[in-house]
């Protein structure tokens, strides 16, 4: 294992910064860490802390720039190969989740050990990613954060990253400088270029995501309604734009972006087999309420989250499922299209 060392230069006086003890590093890392997540990755936000999973609580939980899930077991001392096993234990219990469990999860567990409230974790990740679903939140990232790495850590993890898991060593050291306390970072292994099924996640243009969309819709059955619901949007959302995810798994999405840039009033559109589901998101439902409420006793529909199906506009809004199928969308069309026009209306008014 490497050892780090920093000198101070000044002229010919060249002298050798000590290092902090490990108590001192541990009780830095302890508290610092959560409240400058910037030291960890740049563009981290974190949303969760000690989250309980199946084999233990994982210490931190965050989401990168770019929207995906990172995971983070930091050791106060030197990294052992212990603490490979426990985060793929964690990467593993969190991938099995269903994407409705996972979400639920992280809002869950936010709020807590100074980790910020999160209520609608997907209305959350929508309005500060350019990613247009949940798709991108994996594979997930993993870290292990310490006090430096033993040899036998290093080589599993160097073994790992080779075989295209996305995992990576992060050790800090600490010095002591005019009274000060210096920290060293650095991250001696790294994943080795990108995963099979993370470059499948790339995102697509407009013309090409629509052709795979329309394509989805013939085999489902409901190309002639698909198209007829995207036709409603461009009609009712001239100013919209329209945005296709990394592997379209939810469909395109027509969203109104907000001035700022981060939450977005905005729909999805997405083919199933044999009907549509037209998704408005909880800014989309809030700017509006009075206009959604004749509809949910007329429109089949589900909410997310799930046990606000019973009185979904009381309180925050959570979002709104509405399902339609050729039958369905004759009979309930212009009723929805007048939804649509009083949120663009609504959205209009209120910038």
């Amino acid at each position: 294992m490497d050892k780090i060392k920093i000198w101070t230069i000044d002229g010919s006086d060249v002298q050798e910064v000590q290092p902090t003890n490990q108590t001192q590093s541990e009780r830095w890392l302890e508290e610092n860490i959560v409240s400058k997540p910037e030291l960890l990755m740049p563009g981290l936000t974190l949303v969760g802390r000690q989250t309980q999973t199946e084999g233990g609580p994982l210490d931190l939980l965050g989401v990168d720039s770019d929207g995906r899930l990172v995971l983070f077991e930091l050791k106060r001392g030197t990294l052992s190969r212990d603490a490979v096993a426990q985060i793929v234990d964690y990467a593993s219990h969190l991938e099995g989740m269903s994407s409705e469990s996972l979400v639920r999860h992280i809002a869950d567990n936010s709020g807590e050990h100074g980790i910020d409230r999160i209520e609608d974790f997907y209305e959350w990740h929508a309005g500060n990613f350019e990613a247009d679903s949940l798709d991108s939140l994996t594979p997930i990232r993993l870290f292990l954060v310490g006090l430096g790495v033993d040899d036998r850590t290093e080589q599993m993890v160097n073994f790992l990253a080779d075989k295209g898991v996305d995992i990576s060593l992060l050790t800090f050291h600490g010095f002591q400088h005019d009274g000060k306390t210096l920290m060293a970072r650095i991250m001696p292994v790294e994943s080795h270029g990108e995963s099979p099924s993370r470059r499948a996640r790339r995102r697509v243009s407009v013309e090409e995501g629509w052709e795979l969309e329309t394509k989805r819709a013939r085999e489902r059955g409901v190309y002639d309604l698909f198209i007829d619901v995207m036709k409603m949007f461009r009609e009712n959302w001239p100013s919209s734009d329209e945005n296709y995810g990394t592997r379209l798994e939810f469909g395109p999405s027509i969203r109104l972006r907000q001035p700022n840039g981060r939450r977005r009033a905005h729909a999805l559109i997405t083919p199933y087999h044999g009907m549509v589901m037209i998704v408005f998101f909880p800014v989309a439902v809030e700017l509006c309420k009075e206009d959604f409420s004749p509809l949910l006793k007329q429109v089949r529909y589900q909410t997310y989250p799930k046990h606000r199906i019973s009185n979904p506009l009381k309180g925050s809004a959570p979002q709104i499922q509405f399902l339609v199928s050729n039958d369905e969308w004759g009979a309930h069309k212009e009723k929805l299209a007048d939804l649509t026009s009083a949120v663009y209306a609504a959205w209009e008014n209120a910038n």
